[in-house]
């Protein structure tokens, strides 16, 4: 699978991944290589990818690392990383196939010094990933007439490249995929052949970025029609728009009508908050999970109260900005939509003095001073942090957010 990054329907059919490819919309592909642009969060991300077999591995603890089981495996095989505090080849010595996806967990025989934390929620879809891979540069432009569809990559020369893109659903239970769209972000990535293994990153509401996924597949092969049928050259690219083209094997192909709208491929990953179970019944990353919602307490914004989903809408006031708490135990949030504001304050006040107060749904948020009495001195100190003056006294003691 190769990264190709662009600047500017979900297929069924796919193949394995190769290299990242990015574009602008516009008519020239590029794969980015140089670390520069770069965040400090990405860099750290970046200098965990170790080269496994000419595709990549992430490590996740001290003894092992996480990668893609089509890559196949030999006992003589080893993972290097050429930058990083990982700098230096390990042999390994053994291995675990998860069976219900395309995850492999690698031990090696001695250990590493640094390591990527898990993406343990199940709130990717909507969220921006950077990716990883290794997969050659783009060589050619596909065409449908004279629109310009994608570009093809040259073999994999090991080099590793990286782009963005934002999840865009999820496909099944264990899998999570991203369009390759003309006019995406500004360093829009898109695979092809080559980029397997590589990690797919997300930064958590507290800046932690996290590994949310390993490179699985793309969409593909395609072929050109001809006279209304394939015409029998298959070929794999990076494509925002692959209507016009055959997508599938010879003998499975399924013609992709043009439209005025594109039809972008897509590259899918192995989700891992699908697998945590699997993963933490190897590797003990983290294996407490207080309120068991498959969110280890050391992930978890909220780990006294099941969140699977790690929501979190923001904190005081009416701003959006998630502020590491979990609305399901945003102590004050009383109405329930993951902010502490006036209207949790107003409703507070109604619900203690016995008056109708249709928007206190959520009582366990109610008690902030942690004096176990929701009443009306929670509904003044609500009203002080909502206009981001909270007392000494007022926090995270409610019911909702305490062991």
């Amino acid at each position: 699978m190769s990264l190709f990054v662009s600047l500017g329907t979900l297929a069924l059919c796919f193949s394995n991944a190769t290299a990242i490819m990015q574009t602008d919309g516009g008519s020239i592909a590029t794969r980015i290589t140089s670390t520069f642009d770069l965040t400090t969060n990405e860099l750290k991300a970046y200098n965990l990818q170790g080269n496994f077999r000419g595709y990549l591995g992430t490590p996740i603890d001290p003894t092992h690392f996480l990668t893609a089981q089509h890559i196949g495996i030999d006992p003589s095989d080893t993972i290097t990383f050429s930058q990083g505090p990982n700098v230096g080849t390990y042999a390994i010595s053994t291995w675990y196939d998860d069976p219900s996806s395309d995850l492999r967990i690698i031990e090696i025989t001695s250990t590493f010094s640094s390591w990527a934390q898990i993406y343990a929620a199940s709130d990717e879809v909507g969220k921006s990933f950077t990716i990883f891979g290794r997969g050659g540069i783009p060589i050619g432009n596909v065409f449908v007439a004279a629109e310009l569809k994608g570009w093809t990559a040259s073999a994999p020369d090991g080099q590793a490249s990286w782009g963005r893109n934002i999840v865009t659903g999820s496909f099944g239970l264990d899998q999570i995929y991203a369009r390759f769209d003309r006019n995406g972000l500004v360093d829009e990535a898109g695979l092809t052949v080559g980029d397997s293994g590589g990690g797919w990153f997300i930064e958590d509401a507290v800046g932690v970025t996290r590994l949310a996924a390993i490179s699985f597949a793309v969409s593909g092969p395609f072929q050109h029609d001809q006279a209304g049928a394939p015409d029998g050259n298959l070929f794999e690219a990076a494509l925002y728009d692959i209507g016009g083209l055959w997508l599938g094997n010879l003998g499975s192909e399924t013609f992709i009508p043009e439209n005025p709208v594109d039809t972008a491929g897509v590259a899918f990953g192995t989700r891992i908050s699908a697998r945590i179970g699997w993963i933490e019944g190897i590797v003990p990353i983290a294996s407490a999970d207080t309120d068991a919602d498959g969110v280890p307490d050391s992930q978890d914004n909220c780990p006294y109260f099941a969140n699977p989903s790690q929501s979190d809408s923001g904190g005081h006031g009416f701003g959006n900005t998630p502020d590491g708490i979990g609305d399901a135990c945003q102590c004050g949030d009383i109405t329930g939509e993951g902010q502490v504001n006036d209207t949790d304050a107003t409703f507070i006040k109604r619900w203690a003095l016995g008056l109708f107060a249709p928007l206190f749904l959520v009582p366990d948020n109610c008690d902030v001073n942690g004096d176990g009495i929701c009443g009306g001195t929670d509904g003044t100190l609500v009203r002080h942090a909502a206009i981001g003056n909270p007392p000494a006294i007022f926090g995270q003691n409610c019911p909702s957010a305490l062991p």
